[in-house]
């Protein structure tokens, strides 16, 4: 492989999995251009991003010149591929007004990207999300010939819309997503035919290396992410407020999203407004420093009406790979990380009193915290180490395991 079109939203952002497989191509020696569908006006990413910059075109525009000039070059040239092909999508998009929108609005854009491909000589065609990226890269992977493959995540590409997943499933060289339930949903979609992968994200274990842990003489409980419905960091400052009174933990909100406002609201209404402190988004060397500090990490996350839900936080392998126990939920993809009792807690969904009651019981027990983090670290190290996962995603997008399990399914 020399080189690869990557097709993804934002590029780059505060998370760090598209950006590390990028970067670890990039290092590779492969000819990486990121293509991304939003606009970084207004948007913030880690700091040691900066180098992923001039590998990234911001190309989602609907209403770019070069884009329309694309489309109607593409629809001149070959209009008995890309007439067929949109038809379908949308029509396996008629009974989503969010999948419908999406496909119409990012046509324009995939014209764009297929000519960019194609002047350029890209060898394949990967896309980082599984819905409107998965979609655009379909459609570049039709109109040039390219191979084309993609990866899949959570809530937000896999269960708000299922609209012409299984298609694109079935079209792809190859799916990986980073859940085994998530696995197990696509091909029980997209059939036999679908080439489906599990390939965990992993943490970077030479920067989370559990090194110099000094937990705060008084318990520090800390959530990380995007302040959004699905992460359930509501119920965190409920639980908080929950807890005996003699209780002296704290918490601390690292992220921003629309819900921090509500927050707020909850932590002021339980009494815990001074125990409560939002940093907004870190970068991750000051995160380092947070987990070698925090007693727990909580990820009471759920599954909202609309499909969204988290799979594996990046947030929780970082946690257990500092030896940071996880209190978190069963409602996505936490039981792949967390046995209860051993490498961290889970409770049920939406229950705020059962999240406190755990907290109540596990901060009694300081010494039952250390033997969780020493369990979780050894569990992070045996199966989401991000080197090694690389490998099984680099070997995919160069062929060699695609055509591997290809000819063991039709041994």
């Amino acid at each position: 492989m020399k080189s690869v079109a990557f097709v993804t939203t934002a590029f780059p952002t505060t998370a760090m999995f598209v950006e590390a497989d990028v970067r670890r191509l990039h290092e590779r020696g492969v000819r990486v251009q990121v293509f991304a569908l939003r606009s970084p006006r207004g948007r913030e990413w880690q700091d040691e991003h900066d180098g992923l910059l001039p590998l990234t075109r911001w190309v989602g525009s609907p209403a770019h010149p070069a884009a329309w000039g694309a489309l109607l070059g593409w629809l001149i040239r070959k209009p008995h591929v890309l007439l067929p092909a949109w038809t379908r999508m949308l029509w396996a998009s008629r009974k989503s007004a969010y999948a419908l929108a999406g496909h119409l609005a990012y046509l324009p854009a995939a014209a764009r990207i297929a000519s960019q491909v194609e002047r350029e000589g890209l060898e394949q065609v990967h896309a980082a999300w599984a819905h409107f990226p998965g979609s655009v890269a379909f459609l570049v992977a039709r109109l040039t010939g390219r191979p084309f493959s993609m990866s899949a995540h959570a809530g937000s590409d896999l269960y708000r819309t299922q609209a012409f997943l299984a298609e694109k499933a079935r079209a792809a060289r190859f799916t990986a997503t980073c859940v085994s339930r998530n696995a197990d949903m696509l091909r029980a979609l997209a059939g036999p035919d679908a080439r489906v992968e599990c390939v965990y994200h992993g943490v970077d274990l030479g920067r989370f290396d559990g090194s110099e842990r000094a937990r705060d003489p008084e318990p520090l409980l800390v959530t990380v992410g995007r302040l959004v419905p699905a992460k359930g960091f509501d119920l965190a400052v409920e639980a908080l407020g929950m807890l005996p009174s003699e209780s002296r933990a704290r918490l601390v909100v690292v992220g921003e999203g629309p819900e921090r406002a509500r927050l707020e609201s909850l932590a002021r209404a339980a009494g815990v407004e001074s125990r409560v402190t939002f940093t907004g988004p870190l970068p991750q060397r000051e995160l380092v420093g947070l987990y070698r500090r925090a007693w727990m990490l909580l990820a009471p996350s759920r599954v909202l009406a609309n499909g969204r839900r988290d799979g594996i936080p990046n947030v929780t392998i970082e946690a257990m790979a500092m030896g940071v126990p996880v209190l978190g939920t069963a409602a996505g993809g936490l039981e792949e990380a967390i046995t209860s009792g051993e490498t961290g807690v889970l409770v049920p969904p939406n229950d705020a009193r059962a999240l406190s009651e755990a907290l109540t019981r596990e901060l009694a027990d300081p010494a039952g915290l250390e033997r969780m983090g020493d369990q979780a670290r050894r569990l992070v190290k045996d199966r989401f180490d991000a080197a090694r996962n690389f490998e099984r995603l680099f070997d995919l997008l160069d062929g060699e395991a695609a055509v591997a399990v290809a000819e063991e399914r039709s041994a």
